[in-house]
């Protein structure tokens, strides 16, 4: 958004929560880019444990650089059109299938056990300059090579055409009058700011955009919360595993129309793997904590583990409450949808040379919050309340869950927005 309104003349500031962040790695980046101020990992009142970017990027900066095109019954489910705008999106973003010659042995093995039960693994479209790539699996923690695609790119760019830009600042409310948007209100260094301005766009992802929104007075943001819900199952082989792989390198294709999952090869690094172990984090991640982790997964045999995740569409039964905290229960169908992935991950695992007696599924997980300030609920066709001048531009707005990587379609409806903004005026 800031970077189409930027280089067509119009002023931007943009303010951020987080800080500019460039480190990569598990150990750098989990503290900081992956949890909000009180260092706590998220997870709802029914378990799910949600994982979100609060660093300059987004949750980008954290991201598999998946770009998966939405499949055309869904925007047609949502009435509309972003065929022109995904193009657009798919050239900036550098969108090219994963290739061959980088998929891990681990990946390879999961393709092989697939293809024996008649399932054929595709390569991802990935936001990814592979020329670039070093083949070093750490996506999720920052990339150190700058080959992945993240909006900090539009952020420099916004910049060049002279956005201005406010780090490490937290927008609290949007100033209105008179049925107008006529600013924010906001927490800088410990203390409260107002920020002019004729209109306001905020994309502070479907778990913060909610909060601001009722903080301004609209009381139905936040209702139909859903997350494309998650869960990984691992299991051990004799010779091979996917530690320090690109992960979701390949993903079942077929079972997105047919059954709405998304099927694909994914594995975390042991820390992880011991949280799925162990249920989860405990209730207090401090240090201590950190290190009993740390020092219990040394035992987990990452070079010979391989996994299997499937995110299905899950139903708009979750909620952002007024305090941030999350209401979000599986409900029958979505713990269905779940049991159907689990077992073809298990089919496919197995396949693939894993021992049937070492398998297990990991913790409910979700990366993508949406739906919490819908297209035809919240927002109008054209992503504004009913205050005139504030748009919301970021997956809340969806209208339903993609159950696929969403940021290529959140790139898309952004641009679509800006080319509103920019006609209109």
């Amino acid at each position: 958004m800031a970077r189409e309104l930027a280089r067509n003349g119009r002023s931007v500031l943009i303010v951020e929560y987080g800080p500019r962040f460039q480190k990569t790695g598990f150990l750098k980046t989990a503290k900081t880019a992956y949890l909000g101020r009180d260092k706590q990992p998220l997870c709802s009142d029914g378990g799910v444990w949600i994982g979100r970017g609060r660093v300059l990027g987004g949750s980008s900066y954290l991201a598999m650089g998946n770009a998966v095109t939405p499949p055309a019954g869904i925007l047609q489910e949502w009435g509309v059109d972003l065929s022109e705008e995904i193009a657009e999106a798919k050239t900036e973003m550098r969108v090219t299938l994963m290739p061959e010659q980088l998929t891990g042995p681990g990946t390879q093995a999961i393709n092989r056990g697939a293809a024996k039960l008649g399932w054929e693994m595709k390569p991802t479209p990935k936001c990814v300059d592979f020329s670039k790539c070093r083949n070093c699996g750490l996506c999720m923690f920052g990339c150190p090579t700058g080959a992945k695609w993240t909006t900090l790119e539009y952020i420099r760019e916004a910049e060049e055409h002279g956005a201005g830009l406010l780090l490490n600042t937290e927008v609290l409310s949007v100033l209105h009058a008179n049925g107008k948007a006529r600013g924010i209100v906001a927490e800088q260094n410990g203390r409260e700011i107002q920020i002019t301005g004729d209109r306001v766009i905020l994309s502070a992802g479907a778990l913060a955009t909610p909060l601001i929104l009722q903080r301004s007075g609209l009381e139905k943001a936040g209702k139909g919360l859903a997350n494309d819900v998650f869960q990984t199952t691992y299991g051990t082989t004799e010779h091979v595993g996917m530690q320090g792989e690109i992960i979701l390198a390949t993903y079942l294709e077929k079972t997105i129309e047919e059954r709405q999952l998304f099927p694909a090869p994914y594995m975390y690094i042991p820390f992880l793997i011991q949280r799925d172990i162990q249920g989860g984090y405990p209730q207090n991640l401090n240090l201590l904590a950190q290190a009993m982790m740390m020092l219990k997964s040394k035992g987990i045999d990452a070079k010979r583990t391989i996994a299997m995740m499937t995110k299905i569409r899950d139903e708009r039964t979750g909620e952002v409450r007024s305090d941030g905290t999350v209401h979000k229960v599986l409900t029958a169908k979505d713990k269905a949808k779940l049991e159907e992935a689990y077992q073809i991950n298990r089919d496919i695992l197995i396949a693939s040379g894993a021992k049937p007696e070492t398998i297990f599924p990991g913790v409910y997980e979700s990366g993508h919050p949406c739906c919490s300030a819908a297209i035809g609920e919240v927002v109008d066709d054209n992503q504004q309340t009913e205050i005139r001048g504030l748009y919301v531009s970021d997956a809340s707005v969806f209208p339903s869950p993609l159950g696929m990587p969403p940021i290529l379609t959140i790139v898309a409806l952004s641009k679509r927005l800006a080319k509103h903004l920019v006609d209109r005026s």
